[in-house]
């Protein structure tokens, strides 16, 4: 008679990998919804309001929690944490270790 073909069954396991999404392009994804995310302008600051963000920039002291609201990368980025460090002279906060430049806080 001949010979007979043994199937063996896959365990649900590997019968699920098959199924699986494949992503041939790592971060593929993740770029193309930056890309597609809408660019905002930047807002220049009236006097009043420059004079007011350097009042309380000078208030500020390294170890305190703020929250920062800052132009980056086309588009407005929260940021609350600890202040690493200010400098007047620079014209930087930094927090987390993030240095944001006095001109990009809205």
């Amino acid at each position: 008679m001949g010979n007979k073909l043994m199937k063996h069954r896959m365990s649900r396991l590997q019968r699920a990998k098959q199924f699986m999404p494949f992503a041939a392009l790592k971060g593929f994804e993740v770029l193309l919804a930056a890309v597609a995310r809408p660019k905002e302008h930047r807002v220049e600051l009236s006097e009043d309001q420059v004079d007011e963000l350097n009042k309380v920039l000078q208030t500020i002291h390294c170890g305190e929690w703020v929250r920062i609201v800052y132009y980056n990368k086309q588009r407005y980025t929260e940021l609350i944490g600890a202040v690493d460090m200010i400098s007047a002279q620079m014209q930087i906060i930094s927090v987390q270790g993030i240095d944001i430049p006095f001109r990009s806080i809205k």
